[in-house]
């Protein structure tokens, strides 16, 4: 659900191991292709696949991967890959992700050709991409189905989305702090309306705001999430501006991040 396409392949990977290294081996048919498995879990013996072409990834990856799993001592891995993950890249407090997950075996497949390793999880519907850069996160299929010209320009437009949502909301915020910085072609930039709540708490309320949505929309039945982002799009943010409770520009600067974090194809960097 979270990698569809307008034209591509429409199977993806399941919950049993032997299905998704089929699949997988069905798009590489070279006998180069390695799956190395083993057990994890002193109760749950789950089934751990190391995938990786020979002579094309990295031995020495595969050696530390191999040797990152045989050291993994847990009951259970009811969490599947992302209790892998855990244990592989000991993330701390580091918000981006530092390797990717993927549902569709195409991706899986075009990542070994590069050179990366692929870790399947029995029970878990998503494989682990590892080695990952920053920019392996930004690429999609869509534009690999379409011609050089257009691919490029839908994946240009992505990187803008990107920077529109880590940036757009601090420059605005900064405008309206420090009206000197704006050219005077950019003056109409900032709040038109005074309002008893500074705009930072009004921007924190806002980003709240949509997180409340995106963590409603998960649980809301598929029937009725349109609905719910009507009410919530047009009810609450129309009456909180007449209210006083926001300018008009937080929320459309909030919205149009908002959007250019659901434009990012990995979920976890979103």
């Amino acid at each position: 659900d979270t990698e569809k396409v307008v034209r591509g392949a429409r199977d993806g990977f399941v919950e049993n191991i032997i299905i998704n290294t089929a699949i997988t081996r069905r798009r590489i048919r070279d006998e180069r292709l390695r799956f190395e498995i083993m057990k994890v879990g002193e109760r749950s013996k789950t089934d751990i696949a190391i995938a990786y072409i020979k002579d094309v990834a990295n031995p020495d990856l595969v050696n530390i991967i191999r040797k990152e799993l045989n050291a993994i001592k847990v009951d259970g891995l009811t969490m599947a890959d992302k209790a892998v993950e855990e244990f592989l890249v000991k993330q701390g407090y580091n918000p981006y992700p530092l390797v990717r997950y993927t549902e569709r075996a195409d991706i899986a497949a075009t990542h070994l050709l590069e050179g990366h390793v692929i870790i399947y999880v029995d029970t878990s519907p998503s494989v682990i991409i590892t080695p990952t850069t920053y920019f392996h996160h930004l690429q999609h299929v869509e534009e690999y189905r379409q011609s050089p010209a257009v691919g490029t320009f839908i994946r240009w437009i992505r990187y803008f989305g990107v920077l529109f949502s880590l940036f757009l909301l601090p420059f605005w915020l900064l405008s309206v702090i420090e009206p000197s910085v704006l050219p005077e072609g950019l003056k109409f930039i900032g709040p038109n309306e005074k309002t008893n709540i500074p705009i930072i708490v009004q921007i924190f309320l806002g980003e709240f705001g949509i997180l409340f949505l995106r963590m409603a929309a998960i649980h809301t039945p598929t029937s009725l999430a349109s609905a719910m982002g009507l009410i919530a799009a047009v009810l609450i943010g129309q009456i909180a501006i007449d209210v006083g409770l926001f300018v008009p520009e937080v929320i459309l600067y909030t919205a149009v991040s908002a959007i250019g974090t659901f434009a990012t194809p990995s979920y976890e960097l979103g």
